[in-house]
């Protein structure tokens, strides 16, 4: 017994120890900031995000809805769909576009359709169904923007119907159901192996390139951090896909323009796009699709806001943290920017 003990601090109770040790560092670290942070396990430190919120609006005032029988039922100025661009990505609902949409639009109700799971829906998909399905027409919705990041656009325009008899719901779970367990992230040792992944074994599904300049603000002004989807979706868009990306448009604006709604679209431009041409020997391919997307759909180009068109200039100005340092999307200052845009075009 007693060998058998020494055997085990020799071997086992060291590697136990190591992940006991392993967690408490990652439990301790775990209020870092940002979501390509967060992702990758990459301990930057909540200071930077604290610096960008100082200057945050104080309070949000659009309203946010679930159902969509409520549209039929209410009036707004202005309805919003789209992913987390719209739903407080970055530094929260604050810093997003549609607070500055609502604070900075003439008094325009703002609404922002909240479904179920954002993170699986079409934008685009989810205002046809809306429109098509009679939820909203000219007099209870005067402006719809549409928003979609563009690293999934292709994919998501790919799956794009005209045949839903209603809006897609994912199923509620039963509240009464005792097996039924709450949402959590990964717990201590999912964190523990993640890390292993990604710091060891060159797993990291986050990329760090070095920049020509600084643009961030914060202790890496010239390193950028990305989500490796940004270089691998979105590329060598075949002639098919193509033309469903300009079918799934051109069928939302008809529609639109059937129900009397002022249709705004809005393509929120990936990370790695946008500073792409900063990049110190950029090991990764040339993404075009927003240039791409410019040239398919020029004839309803009045519709679109691009964020790479409105925001690019200010980082070839010298203008920092235009999207964030640590997040994969734009900062509150850029959201400003996009708002006014948008504003631009409403009725």
């Amino acid at each position: 017994m007693r060998k058998f003990l020494i055997n085990i601090s020799y071997t086992v109770l060291p590697v136990w120890l190591f992940l006991v040790g392993m967690a408490v560092y990652l439990w301790a670290t775990g209020d870092n900031s940002g979501d390509l942070m967060r992702l990758g396990l990459i301990n930057s430190g909540p200071e930077y995000t604290d610096s960008i919120r100082s200057g945050l609006l104080p309070e949000v005032y659009y309203r946010s809805e679930d159902d969509d029988s409520l549209l039929r039922r209410d009036t707004c100025d202005v309805l919003v769909i789209g992913d987390s661009f719209s739903h407080g990505g970055g530094v929260g609902k604050q810093g997003d576009y549609v607070n500055y949409l609502a604070h900075d639009g003439g008094g325009r109700r703002v609404t922002v359709f909240t479904p179920q799971d954002p993170t699986l829906s079409s934008p685009v998909q989810i205002a046809y169904d809306i429109l098509n399905l009679g939820c909203v027409d000219s007099t209870h919705v005067r402006n719809m923007v549409v928003q979609e990041v563009e690293r999934y656009l292709v994919d998501r325009h790919g799956g794009f119907v005209t045949t839903h008899t209603s809006i897609p719901r994912v199923e509620k779970p039963d509240p009464a159901a005792t097996t039924a367990q709450p949402q959590e992230g990964p717990g201590p040792l999912q964190r523990v192996k993640d890390y292993l992944f990604y710091h060891l074994l060159g797993a990291n599904p986050i990329f760090k390139v070095r920049l020509s300049r600084p643009v961030f603000g914060g202790q890496e002004p010239d390193v950028l951090y990305f989500y490796r989807e940004d270089v691998e979706l979105g590329f060598d868009v075949t002639p098919r896909q193509r033309q469903l990306v300009i079918d799934s448009y051109r069928q939302l604006i008809d529609m639109a323009r059937q129900r009397g709604v002022n249709l705004i679209l809005l393509v929120a431009s990936d990370k790695y796009d946008i500073y792409q041409n900063y990049i110190i020997d950029n090991p990764y391919p040339v993404k075009t699709l927003n240039e791409d997307l410019q040239q398919w759909m020029a004839p309803d180009l009045d519709r679109f806001v691009f964020s790479k068109q409105v925001l690019g200039p200010y980082i070839g100005q010298g203008v920092k943290d235009v999207y964030l340092f640590n997040d994969t999307h734009w900062s509150p200052a850029s959201s400003r920017l996009i708002a006014a845009e948008i504003i631009k075009k409403l009725k």
